[in-house]
C-alpha cells in the first residue's frame, strides 16, 4: 500500500505570490513558470491526494537552457522545448548546489569581516565582570611571581657582623636489646618461644544458595511516528516509523557460591636479647669563632661515634645565612661582601 502523498506549495521568484499549491507549474499571478528559485514546502491544513499511485516520485529536473523545471516523465521542456538529454541538474540538485554556492558565501564575508574588526565598547556589566576576573588573574599572577622570586637566586650586599658554627657527633653504645623473630640469629640469648599466627591460608569452607534480581529489557510494542519527505515535485510523502520500546522485567536467580574463610597459619615464633648497637645520644659543639671543631668524648669499648655533622651561619643584622664550610672560612667578621643567596642560603661570593 502506498504512503499517503500530500500536496506542497511553492512561491513564486519573479512576483512573489506565495502559497501555491504544488500541483500548479505556472504562477496564477504572472504566468512565469517555477524555476531554480523554487523551494517546496507545507504550509496549513495537509491536502491527501486521493489516488496517491497517480503521483509521480521522481523529482522535476532543471531545464538548463530556460531554467525551468519540469516533470520528470516530460522529455522535453515545456517552456522551451530543450531536450531533457542536454540538461544535468534537478530540483534536489539544483538545490544542493545553491546551498554550497550560500555557505562559500558566507564564508567570504566572514573571512572579510575578520580582516576588518571593528573596535566596540563594551557594556558596563561586561566592564565589571572583566574588571573582576581581571583582578583575580592580577593577584594570582603576583603571587605565583613571588614565589618564583623567591625560589631564584639573588645578588645582594651584606655586612657580616658575626659567623657562627655548630658541629655534633652521634654517639652509638654497643647494648643488649629485645627483639622477635620467626629465626633465631646468631648471638641470641634468653630465647623463648610460642606459637603465633604467622598468616592466613583462604580455603574453601562451603557452598550456599545466593538470589539475585536480575532485570531484562523485554519488547513492549512499537511508537510509531510520522514524516514528510519532500519528493522535489510539488508533492510530499507521508512516510510513518515505528520504533521498538521495551519495557523492564525482572526475574530471580538461585545459584550455588562458594564460600570461603581466611584460616591461620602458625609458627614458632622467637624472643630473645641479643647485642646490637643503638643510638644512645649526640654531642654538640658550637661558637663563633675561627676555630671549629667536633666534640671528642672519652669512648669506653662498648662506645662508638656513628656519625658527624656541621653547620655554619653569616649572621647579618637580623637575617641568618646558612653557608658551606669552605665558603664560610673566606668570610672575615665585619666585613661587607657580596653575594648570591637562594632561599636563606648563600651560594656563591662575588
Amino acid at each position: 500500500m502506498a504512503n499517503n502523498i500530500i500536496v506542497g506549495c511553492w512561491d513564486c521568484a519573479y512576483c512573489g505570490a506565495d502559497r501555491i499549491r504544488g500541483d500548479i507549474r505556472i504562477c496564477p499571478n504572472c504566468g512565469k513558470p517555477r524555476g531554480s528559485d523554487v523551494t517546496f514546502y507545507m504550509a496549513g491544513p495537509k491536502e491527501y491526494v486521493k489516488d496517491p499511485e497517480t503521483v509521480e516520485k521522481e523529482p522535476d529536473w532543471l531545464c538548463s537552457y530556460c531554467d525551468t523545471l519540469n516533470p520528470a516523465s516530460s522529455g522535453t521542456c515545456s517552456s522551451c522545448g530543450a531536450s531533457r538529454e542536454d540538461s544535468e541538474l534537478n530540483y534536489f540538485q539544483n538545490k544542493e548546489k545553491k546551498e554550497q554556492r550560500e555557505a562559500e558565501e558566507k564564508k567570504r564575508r566572514e573571512q572579510a569581516q575578520d580582516s576588518h574588526v571593528s573596535v566596540t565598547r563594551p557594556s558596563a556589566r561586561t566592564d565589571s565582570g572583566h574588571l573582576r576576573r581581571n583582578l583575580f588573574l592580577a593577584a594570582a599572577l603576583v603571587a605565583v611571581i613571588a614565589l618564583i622570586f623567591s625560589a631564584l637566586p639573588r645578588n645582594r650586599k651584606i655586612h657580616v657582623d658575626s659567623r657562627t658554627w655548630e658541629r655534633t657527633v652521634t654517639i652509638d653504645r654497643y647494648q643488649k636489646v629485645q627483639e622477635s623473630g620467626w629465626e633465631i640469629p646468631g648471638g641470641a640469648e634468653d630465647v623463648t618461644s610460642r606459637q603465633e599466627i604467622y598468616g592466613y591460608d583462604r580455603v574453601l569452607d562451603h557452598y550456599e544458595w545466593v538470589t539475585y534480581e536480575i532485570a531484562e529489557q523485554v519488547p513492549d510494542g512499537y511508537d510509531t511516528y510520522v514524516t514528510y519527505e519532500d519528493l522535489g515535485n510539488g508533492y510530499f510523502e507521508e512516510v510513518e516509523h515505528s520504533t521498538p520500546r521495551y519495557r523492564t522485567e525482572y526475574r530471580t536467580e538461585t545459584r550455588q557460591e562458594p564460600v570461603y574463610v581466611d584460616l591461620p597459619v602458625y609458627r614458632t615464633k622467637y624472643y630473645y636479647s641479643i647485642m646490637r648497637w643503638k643510638y644512645d645520644r649526640e654531642e654538640t659543639t658550637w661558637g663563633a669563632n675561627d676555630e671549629p671543631y667536633f666534640a671528642q668524648p672519652q669512648l669506653p669499648d662498648t662506645e662508638r661515634i656513628s656519625g658527624r655533622t656541621e653547620q655554619y651561619w653569616i649572621i647579618s643584622g637580623n637575617d641568618r645565612y646558612s653557608i658551606s664550610y669552605d665558603l664560610w672560612q673566606q668570610v672575615t667578621t665585619g666585613s661587607n661582601i657580596e653575594v648570591r643567596t637562594r632561599d636563606g642560603r648563600i651560594e656563591e661570593l662575588k
